[in-house]
């Protein structure tokens, strides 16, 4: 198995590349995340409008906040601005790459 990841994956999905490495599902393949991970929950004020606050952060299980670190890929590739003007997609063609090798 492989993992796509880059700038735009944050929340939730820094949380399954955490556990993807942790568990040693696969690679991990892309940049590195957004490092914008922390639950809120949201309170509400007299005229119905709301605010949210921090609630809690996530950590790796040997104690890493993903919020300051994010999750790097084990195979760095990046997307440029070129590659999708010309419809191209780098991490993809990395990804398929690394599961045919890995196949054989």
């Amino acid at each position: 198995m492989v993992l796509l990841i880059n700038e735009q994956s944050l929340s939730d999905a820094e949380m399954t590349a955490a556990g993807f490495k942790q568990l040693k599902l696969g690679k991990i393949i892309g940049t590195e995340t957004y490092r914008w991970i922390i639950f809120t929950s949201a309170k509400g004020l007299v005229d119905g409008s709301s605010y949210r606050l921090p609630s809690w952060g996530c950590y790796t299980m040997d104690g890493k906040n993903i919020e300051k670190e994010g999750v790097k890929p084990d195979i760095f590739v990046k997307n440029t601005f070129e590659d999708r003007l010309a419809d191209r997609d780098p991490q993809l063609e990395k990804a398929v790459a690394e599961i045919l090798k890995d196949l054989k």
